[in-house]
């Protein structure tokens, strides 16, 4: 296929959704700001004793910083769990005075309509961002965040922000203005971003079309963001083999296949608390002198509470590319996802 016409074909796909993002994210802070404020606001007065955030696969990442978030801003306990991970462990706590917020764009994940109903039955508070309302967990859960958009990622982690931020402020965290107005203003930039960033990912993608092979590191409030691009892009959509790596774990272990192996590696970092070690693993690697992409969070004129947002187009659009120089062109083609192999239960559609 011409590239003219791939990249044309690429603007209609579900996976890519940079094209939307900035007007998505300006409607959907627009039309659910107030409730998401309404719901900080009343956690906070009913004093929640515990928050629980839980999906699979990117719709678990994507609620991550809320866990990073509450622990930063408030005294509030929260756990992060995988759906059944969250089933299994049976948290002694769930109940009454605790709320579950749970994602699923299409509403019908098999393993995430079986934790809300789990939920559900411990007569927990249970809030779902899905994509529709009129969706099996938009049926069922006591809230619906809908975000009517492919944006999957992004939305419910501006959700999940906007959340905290709000009770932050309300608790009189001398930050939380300014991070809410950093929030609002992210649709803007993200805009902009998506013409400025598409030359220079089309070109780290021709770089890298020979590597079927690549891990992506990351952490601290880039952990989430480098798990979805690791796991669920790269190795869903460009069907290469690779894996996550959280960035100080590196060091751990996993550095040891150097000695033998050169594979490629693509290293997300940020201006925070964890680019001391960052640095550390980046010059480790270019002294090895493997194939190896840096994304640095640091160029943007963001907190770096928000460098997942930001570094989110310019990865989307090395892995579209990327798509193109392996043959696959089609980004919503699944081989075994979405197809009734790997799920079970009516009305369930994914994985």
């Amino acid at each position: 296929m011409d590239i003219n016409e791939f990249e044309k074909k690429a603007l209609e796909s579900s996976l890519f959704s940079s094209p939307v993002m900035g007007e998505d994210l300006d409607m959907f802070l627009i039309n659910k700001g107030e409730q998401i404020k309404s719901l900080a606001k009343t956690a906070l007065e009913e004093k929640v004793e515990h928050i629980y955030w839980v999906g699979a696969g990117n719709s678990r990442v994507n609620l991550l910083p809320g866990k990073e978030l509450l622990d930063r801003f408030t005294e509030i306990p929260s756990d992060c769990f995988t759906s059944y991970e969250f089933i299994w462990r049976n948290p002694e706590k769930l109940g009454e005075n605790t709320w579950v917020f749970l994602a699923s764009y299409s509403g019908a994940t098999e393993d995430t309509v079986e934790a809300l109903r789990f939920a559900n039955q411990k007569g927990a508070n249970t809030i779902v961002y899905v994509n529709k309302a009129d969706s099996l967990m938009g049926r069922e859960a006591d809230v619906v965040l809908e975000f009517n958009s492919k944006a999957l990622y992004i939305l419910p982690m501006a959700g999940v922000s906007l959340f905290v931020f709000e009770m932050a402020r309300i608790l009189e965290n001398p930050d939380a203005s300014n991070l809410i107005a950093e929030l609002y203003r992210l649709p803007d930039f993200l805009k902009e971003q998506f013409s400025k960033e598409k030359e220079r990912s089309k070109q780290l993608a021709e770089d890298f079309k020979e590597q079927e092979l690549i891990y992506t590191l990351g952490c601290n409030t880039l952990a989430g963001i480098a798990y979805k691009y690791g796991l669920t892009v790269f190795m869903e959509n460009m069907r290469v083999n690779g894996s996550y790596i959280e960035t100080t774990e590196f060091r751990h272990g996993p550095a040891e296949m150097l000695d033998h192996h050169k594979p490629a590696f693509v290293l997300l970092m940020a201006d925070d608390e964890s680019r001391p070690i960052s640095e550390r693993v980046r010059d480790l690697l270019e002294k090895e002198g493997v194939p190896l992409i840096v994304f640095d969070a640091k160029e943007y004129p963001f907190s770096s509470l928000f460098a997942s947002f930001v570094l989110m187009i310019p990865l989307q659009w090395f892995a579209v590319y990327s798509t193109y120089h392996r043959g696959i062109y089609d980004l919503d083609a699944r081989a075994l996802m979405g197809h009734g192999i790997m799920s079970q239960g009516k009305g369930v559609t994914w994985p």
